[in-house]
Parts: structure tokens; sequence; C-alpha cells
């Protein structure tokens, strides 16, 4: 017996997911039809097929949620923080929205017991909320129209069982004009072509009038900060942008720098960098934030030609040690005769390499390339002038850590003091 509940309890944690989302599309479907189901008759034959596989679902969900809660509550430990929380008292809701109260009871009006499930359809969209990342905004979205839309049919329900359409008989069009009379109540908009007749219509409408106020405010409000929230990058252009203009209205900047300053932030923008991911990454546990750093840098490593020979330990070594760097175009990086204590690789743009006394024999650099080895190599000052011809994406590879390159890996040495010595031979 303990292994048939085993293998269930292994295979219904499988599905835990799929069950959780079957449970809420039922759940949404006796929603919807056991409300209506008190005012306008429904065809019972189609009604009953559906209410038993619902039924069947609930009932499976509640066994796994039993499951659940035995397993984590024998267990010592538990690494998902994310879990449903399995207490007694949402037992008590699954096992009561398990039973298929509209199928037994003889009246619609007992199989509301059964709502009382939907509390724990609402938990779990919010661990879904918490789970979800890349697609967090469209879900949240999709969760406030379920809930608009199911508030919306019951006040509808509500409204068709107290006001009386003389002359019409059809149940589609019963509902769908008060679903019409509840759509511009709730939405302020009361064309005022249904209007109350009655003290217990009349209140009916003003609960559902400070309702849909309330609840207007409520979704607009969330909506416009999901769509303003959804694009980092786009927030922190526009606050780098109203920084810019404060800045330049109480400073007396040259027109060339304002411009500068102006496309910085815009190629920022552009290359989809919000807000400072250096900052970010800091809130990070050490060992959490490293292999962070390593998965981003190494993505960049693996395509550049110098290093795609040597060794995975190498790639985990090298990425730890390089600092991004970005320019403009028309910066120097590097001017002939400074002191040279840094070796750049190219991440992505085009530079200039030229002498001062040949400035019309100019060498390009391009996305892959290294330079400013020659300085570090000969211990001697910079031979050459580096300008940026466009935007670049720099790594920056300090002294020491150019050092640690040759020393402990001398294949890529050989391949950097090759490279060296060709660029002396061209000079």
């Amino acid at each position: 017996m303990d292994n048939i509940i085993q293998t269930i309890s292994r295979f219904l944690k499988k599905v835990t997911l799929v069950l959780n989302i079957l449970s809420s599309l039922s759940m949404a479907f006796i929603a919807f039809i056991l409300p209506l189901q008190l005012v306008i008759p429904v065809n019972h034959a189609w009604v009953i097929y559906i209410y038993s596989g619902t039924s069947l679902v609930l009932a499976m969900d509640f066994i796994n949620n039993l499951l659940r809660y035995r397993e984590r509550h024998e267990a010592t430990t538990n690494r998902d923080i994310f879990r449903n929380p399995h207490t007694p008292a949402f037992l008590i809701i699954d096992f009561i929205g398990a039973i298929p109260f509209g199928l037994l009871a003889i009246s619609p009006l007992l199989g509301i017991i059964q709502l009382v499930k939907i509390i724990r359809v609402a938990q779990y969209q919010r661990i879904w909320n918490r789970r979800v990342l890349r697609f967090a905004d469209y879900q949240k979205l999709g969760f406030f129209a379920f809930w608009i839309l199911i508030v919306t049919h019951w006040m509808a329900c509500g409204w068709l069982g107290l006001h009386p359409y003389p002359g019409i008989s059809d149940s589609l069009t019963l509902y769908v004009k008060s679903l019409y009379w509840c759509v511009v109540t709730l939405t302020t908009v009361g064309y005022g072509d249904i209007v109350p007749t009655g003290n217990a219509e009349t209140v009916y409408s003003m609960m559902v009038m400070l309702f849909g106020v309330g609840i207007y405010g409520y979704v607009i409000g969330n909506i416009a900060n999901i769509l303003a929230t959804r694009d980092p990058a786009k927030l922190a252009y526009q606050k780098n942008m109203d920084q810019l203009k404060a800045f330049i209205r109480s400073r007396q900047m040259p027109v060339e720098l304002q411009t500068q300053m102006r496309d910085y932030f815009a190629y920022l923008f552009q290359k989809r960098i919000g807000p400072d991911e250096t900052n970010f990454l800091q809130k990070l546990p050490v060992n959490l934030r490293h292999r962070v750093e390593l998965h981003l840098k190494r993505q960049i490593i693996d395509k550049i030609p110098l290093f795609q020979k040597t060794t995975e330990a190498f790639k985990d070594a090298i990425a730890f040690k390089l600092r991004p760097l970005v320019l403009i175009p028309g910066e120097f990086i590097i001017h002939q005769g400074d002191e040279g204590n840094e070796m750049y690789l190219v991440i992505k743009g085009r530079l200039n390499v030229y002498r001062n006394e040949s400035a019309d024999q100019v060498f390009e650099l391009k996305s892959g390339d290294f330079f400013g080895e020659m300085a570090l190599i000969n211990d001697a000052p910079r031979n050459a002038n580096v300008q940026a011809v466009s935007y670049v994406d720099l790594y920056v590879l300090e002294r020491t850590t150019f050092e640690f390159v040759l020393t402990q890996h001398p294949d890529v040495a050989k391949r950097i003091r090759e490279t060296a010595a060709k660029r002396s031979g061209k000079n």
C-alpha cells in the first residue's frame, strides 16, 4: 500500500504545476456556471459532463496538496522557498472545493460553497508571480484580466437576478444586457439606458459603482506601473536625460560636451543597459555574484580569438580579472609616450592606431582584437596613439593580470608576443 501511495505521490509531484493550472481553469468554469444557474436556466446535459471533469481535477489537486503537506511536514529541510503553504486551513479549502456540490445539491445555491476554492487559485497566482521572471509582466496582466472577468460576471448575474427585462425571454440576450449594464457601470460610463427601478436595484447599483471606482483606480494604477517598469533601460535613459537637462541648465557647458553626454546615454539605452548593473550585482552573495559575472564575461571571452584555444580553467580565471570600459567616438584611450599599465580587448567597435609623426599611416582595430600589450612586454612608454572611431566596448587587462597570463599560460603569452613582434615590424 505504501508503495502505491509513493508512486502516486511521485507522479502527482511531477505534474503539480499542470494540476494547479487545470484546477484554476476548473474553478474559473465553476465560478462562471454556478452564479449563472441561479438566474437563468442552463442546459444541464453538457454542464454535467464538464462539471464531472472539473470535480475530478479538483479532487486530484486536493490529493496532491495533501501529499505535499505530509511530505513537507516530515522533511527536516525544504529548499523550495516558493512552495505553496499547505496549511490545514488551506487543505480544508481544497477538500471543500473538491466536493461537487453542483452535482449533488438540489439547489444551485448550495453549490456556491465550492467557490471557496477560489482562495486557493489566488494563492497559486501569487506563487507564480514570484517564480516567473521573463514574462512576469504579461502574466500579471493576464491575472488582472482573469479576476476582472470573474467579478464582472458575478455582478452581471446579480443584476440579472434583480432587474426584470419585460418582453425578453432569450437567456443569452438577458445575460448580454446585464453584462452590458455591469460593464458601463463599473467603468463609470453609465449611459443611463438601463436604470434601477426599486430600492434593491438602486442599492445594488451604488455598490457596483463604488466597487467600480475602486477597481478602476487599482487596475489602471497597476497596469500603468507594469508598463512603466517593464523596460528598465528606458527608465534609466529618461532619468539620465532629465538629470542631464538639469545639469546643463545649472552649468555653462559647451554644446559639443552636451552632445557627447547625450549621445553616450543614448548609446547605453541602445545597448539596453538599465540601472547600474555593478551596484545591482553587489547585492548578491559573493559566490552567486561570481557565477553571474562569470556567465556574462565568458560569453564574450569565448568569442575573442586570443583565448579560443585556451583551457576552461584559464577562461574562468581571467574572466574575474577583466574590467569593462566604454569609449565615445573621438576619445583617446592611449597617447603616445604615456606610461602603460593596461592591455585592452576590443569587444565591439573600431579604433585607429597611429604615431604622431605618421598620422596618415593608420592601423585599424576591430572586434576581437587586442592592443596595449607592447608597452607591457617591453616595459616601455606607449609607442602609438589609439583613438576610438565609434563607440567602443573594451575589457581592460591590468598589468598584474597580464603578468599572470604570461607566467601561467605560455601558449597565450606566445601569441601575444607574436602579435607584438608583427606590430613592431610594421612600425
